[in-house]
């Protein structure tokens, strides 16, 4: 089984959008990364990455972090133009494109793997107050992509 996971952020015009992702194999974290949206000229191009990733890993399931608009929270994203759900659409629409299982998983899930808990597993290493994975400084993206893979592998539908 190939579990591709993602911690989507679309924003490219709303600034520093950073996509984490982690890919397990047969229920094994083997690489993670980031997409970040500096790194392209226009958001189309920050977003056909994360279509790309998908059509070069071809995983068996993708799981995502889900984005919904919170009360507290709405007067901020007045006039935005919600890039995130954007990006979650593509995702969404090449899975389907190509026949690939695709799950959304609440955002409150990640609780579940907090960091102390990744440290506890043996996943992740603390330095100081950095994590380390496989040797690897890592960020809040890509440790929320792995927690989503590890959610998915612990409780999801298909395993």
């Amino acid at each position: 089984m190939r579990i591709l996971a993602f911690d989507p952020s679309g924003n490219w015009r709303e600034g520093g959008g950073t996509t984490g992702w982690a890919w397990f194999v047969d229920r094994k974290l083997t690489a993670f990364e980031n997409i970040k949206s500096v790194d392209y000229d226009c958001p189309e191009a920050y977003w056909y990455d994360h279509v790309q990733l998908i059509r070069d890993l071809q995983p068996n399931v993708v799981v995502y972090e889900t984005y919904k608009l919170q009360a507290g929270k709405a007067m901020q994203q007045s006039w935005s133009e919600l890039e995130t759900p954007q990006l979650i659409g593509i995702i969404r629409h090449e899975c389907w494109k190509e026949g690939i299982p695709c799950y959304g998983q609440d955002p409150m899930i990640k609780k579940r793997f907090n960091d102390n808990i990744l440290v506890q597993l043996g996943i992740a290493e603390r330095r100081g107050k950095l994590l380390y994975i496989n040797g690897e400084r890592t960020n809040d993206h890509m440790r929320d992509a792995i927690r989503h893979g590890l959610y998915f592998i612990k409780y999801g539908k298909v395993i």
